[in-house]
């Protein structure tokens, strides 16, 4: 090689060598900037500024493609705001990043939820609850049998929230449920028991205080009716549930 070639060959590799540090840092700086804009997302998110989150995860989007944290977080920023095939995508795309991680199993499994898709509700439901490395297995396992019984599969459903209590007895959420599914097969002394364990491990939860009210009205038993009314009226009048226990207490019978 003549020492011309060997100068000309000793400077290209100076030049490739450089590039390789100031291309690194290029993409360093676009992580951190997508960062930033992930972090904004999730303070608008925080002040329910949904559209405002959108705007700063497209943005950090373009940014780290590749970061799963941000993927999930713009489908979870679609589906709140319906876009349910946009969220959809970006649910694939953050299980792939992530190596089929069970939280963003179970947000996926909401998404169906939402779309009344419930055989592949299940099925992410179903992914999530059975990863050892879930802390939250009952709540997919909930999430299991909420979507049996909005398929009108009642007794796989009842079977899952019942899995769901075995390993969380004190899960409010899943007591409430079985509520709904004893309601929906007819069997309102079970209905009531699992309505009164509801309010007793959650007793804010206004939603089984209302249904609670509508059975003991149905049964005459008003007094214990009235009981919960005036406490939803107490705690949450200006709600839709503050609206209906007002006018069911409208509709009682003067004293």
């Amino acid at each position: 090689m003549s020492p011309v070639l060997k100068i000309a060959v000793f400077m290209l590799l100076l030049v490739l060598c450089a590039c390789v540090p100031g291309s690194h840092t290029a993409k360093s700086e676009m992580r951190r900037q997508a960062e930033v804009h992930h972090k904004m997302a999730v303070a608008h998110i925080s002040g329910n500024e949904i559209t405002a989150a959108l705007r700063e995860l497209l943005i950090a989007v373009e940014q780290d493609p590749q970061n799963s944290s941000i993927q999930v977080l713009l489908a979870q920023t679609y589906q709140r705001k319906k876009a349910y095939a946009l969220a959809e995508k970006h649910y694939l795309l953050a299980l792939e990043l992530s190596v089929d991680e069970p939280r963003y199993q179970h947000n996926f499994a909401s998404l169906y939820l939402d779309m009344q898709q419930w055989d592949k509700a299940i099925s992410y439901f179903d992914l999530a609850a059975n990863n050892l490395l879930f802390d939250d297995a009952h709540v997919s396992i909930t999430g299991k049998a909420y979507a049996y019984y909005k398929n009108n599969d009642l007794s796989a459903a009842l079977k899952y929230a019942n899995e769901a209590l075995e390993i969380v007895p004190r899960y409010a959420s899943a007591s409430f449920l079985k509520s709904e599914i004893y309601e929906a097969m007819g069997d309102f002394d079970q209905q009531e028991i699992n309505l009164h364990r509801t309010v007793n491990l959650a007793p804010q939860s206004m939603r089984a205080r209302y249904k609670l009210a509508l059975l003991m009205a149905q049964n005459n038993s008003l007094d214990e009716a009235k009981e919960q009314i005036e406490i939803i009226l107490e705690f949450a009048p200006t709600s839709e549930i503050g609206y209906q226990a007002k006018k069911l207490l409208e509709s009682f019978p003067a004293p």
